[in-house]
This record gives C-alpha cells, structure tokens and sequence, in this order.
C-alpha cells in the first residue's frame, strides 16, 4: 500500500516542480504602469496668441523613463475628432541657445540663436506631458477640448482616453490702456521736475496689429487735431527722472528710426518688451514747452510747462503694431 502511494505521489511532485519552474522562469514587468496617470490642471487654459506651458502630468509612482504621444484630439460638447486642426503644422523660429536682451542686441546675433521649425500650435511635451502652445493658438478655433494620450514605459503601453481638457480663449494680440494701467500727460514746470500734474482726460490711445511682418512698432504723438509732434526735430523727446532718463519704446528695442512724423522701433522677440525695465510695461516721453500750447491756459500757460505722455503697451504676437497717442488738449505750434 505504502508503495502504491509512493508510486502516486512521484508523477504530482513533478507535476508541481515543472509548474514551479514555469513560473519561476516567466519574465516578471520591469516597472510599473499606473492606469491613474492624470492632469492636476484640469482645466489647462490657454489665451490664444500667447505662450503657455502646463504643469506636467502626475504619473502616480509610475516608472520613468517615459515616452508620450497625443493620439487625439475632440471637441468636448460633441465629440467631434479634429486632429487635422491640432495636428496642423506651423512655421516657429526656435532657439538654439538661450536668448540674452544684455548681448543679443541685433537681429543678425538673435537670428545666429534660431532656427526654422515646424510644428503644431499646440504640442505634448513627450517625456513630462506638458502642454506647450506657441503664438500660433491665435490660428485655432476657441472653445473646450479633450484628447488622448498614449504613454509607453519599461512596464508597457497604455491609452489614457479624454485624460486632459484645454480651455482656448480668445485674447487680443497686445495690452495696453486700460488694461496694464491709465495712460496720462503729466504736465510738469518747466525748470521743478518735482512739480507737475497728472492729467488723464483728453487722451485716446489707440492700438492695432496692421500687419503680420514685420515685427516693429510705430508710435505716433499727435495734437488735438490729428497733426503729429515731429521727432526727428526734437518735438518729442526722452523724460529725464533724476540723473536718468525713464523707459522708451527705444530701451526694449534693437533698432530705432526716426521720422518727421513717427517713430518705428524693430523689435527681435515676442513678447515685446520681454520683460519690464521698470513702471510695469510704461512708455514715457516729453513734448517740450515750445512746441505746444494747452487749451487750459489757466493752469498751463504757454512756455510754462513740459507736456509728458505716458501710456503702456506689451504685444504677444509676433507682427507691426501701429499705436497713436492722441493729446486732445495740446494743440501742436
């Protein structure tokens, strides 16, 4: 009997031993793969026409290196697949080396940094997930989104559907008064800088973006009767602070010309100006006494006092800005 068992026995223990075997030798997932992969932005909102980088994905312990792909994008209110208007190429100058306003001072040493490319208005950055939208979302329709994500790892692929949503919302191509701060024209003693008012009625300040190349500004300082203070004479000039002189448009940009009846400042990167030099984005000039009278003579008599317009501007879009500064109490002499 004992023997019969014995006999019985022998055939399972192989049975077991072969099983354990196959298990000890099937190749174990090298890292891990979390299916709650997500956006902590949610919505991610993008103002079209200017630059946008997201927060990354929050990959819930899952193993890094990681490879992500957008597979598709949809209309959120009806499920409408529209790859063809997100996957759509545009012409970007990238940077080959980062940008310094300090030393990149023509656009012959900016454009030695940069390079042509194309890509969509909108891309994934494919190791952290980050939205990344470019100047180019001005092209796209506004509204909400959602897209998919493919996200390969060591452990395998998996398909996130609908894992992110983009809120598109239109913007205007530049900022300026009101919306960075009240354009003035202070009037100041001549000979006391410390002595001067404010005035902020009688002023229209009027922006638009006319053209798509080249990337420039001009700026106009006109009277009351549409006629324009002449620069290249001296009528408008620099406002002293102190032992200096308060930002221009000319401080932000590479290249300044000077008209009878403008001034056009070239300009090398988006946004312009880049960063503030002080005031917040605030352009500040002076129209000598002399060349000016004031419809209140009462307070601002003739050869008394210097008229000082200040207004701010910060464009996102690449393109020329024309910007006309009308005084509607100076009358040009």
């Amino acid at each position: 009997m004992t023997q019969h068992i014995s006999q019985l026995v022998k055939p399972v223990l192989a049975v077991i031993a072969i099983i354990l075997c196959a298990i000890s030798c099937k190749k174990v997932p090298d890292g891990f793969i979390s299916n709650l992969i997500r956006y902590e932005e949610d919505p991610i909102v993008i103002q079209k026409g200017r630059t946008k980088v997201s927060s990354a994905l929050n990959f819930d312990g899952s193993s890094k290196p990681v490879n992500i792909k957008l597979l598709h994008v949809y209309e959120k209110e009806t499920g409408k697949v529209v790859d063809d208007i997100f996957f759509k190429k545009y012409l970007v100058r990238g940077w080959k080396q980062q940008y310094n306003p300090k030393t990149d001072t023509t656009l012959e040493l900016i454009d030695a940094k940069k390079f042509d490319m194309q890509i969509p208005a909108i891309v994934i950055n494919e190791a952290s997930g980050q939205v990344e939208a470019n100047f180019n979302t001005f092209n796209l329709p506004s509204g909400n989104y959602v897209f998919d994500l493919l996200i390969t790892n060591s452990a395998g692929s998996n398909i996130y559907p609908k894992i992110g949503e983009l809120q598109l919302l239109d913007a205007p191509a530049f900022e300026s008064s009101p919306e960075l701060g009240p354009a003035y024209v202070r009037m100041i003693k001549v000979g006391n800088e410390s002595s001067g008012t404010s005035v902020f009625s009688n002023i229209v300040v009027d922006v638009a973006r006319t053209a798509d190349k080249p990337d420039k500004v001009i700026l106009k300082i006109v009277d009351k009767n549409g006629v324009p203070f002449n620069p290249k004479a001296g009528e408008i000039q620099r406002r002293p602070s102190g032992t200096a002189f308060l930002q221009t448009l000319q401080d932000y940009s590479l290249k300044t010309d000077v008209f009878d009846d403008r001034m056009e400042f070239t300009f090398g990167t988006s946004p312009f100006p880049l960063n503030s030099l002080g005031n917040g984005f605030f352009i500040y000039y002076r129209i000598p006494t002399q060349f000016f009278s004031h419809d209140n003579q009462a307070s601002y008599p003739d050869g008394q006092f210097s008229a000082n317009p200040r207004f701010p501007f910060r464009c996102y879009i690449p393109g020329t800005y024309t910007i006309t500064f009308k005084a509607n109490s100076l009358t040009h002499k």
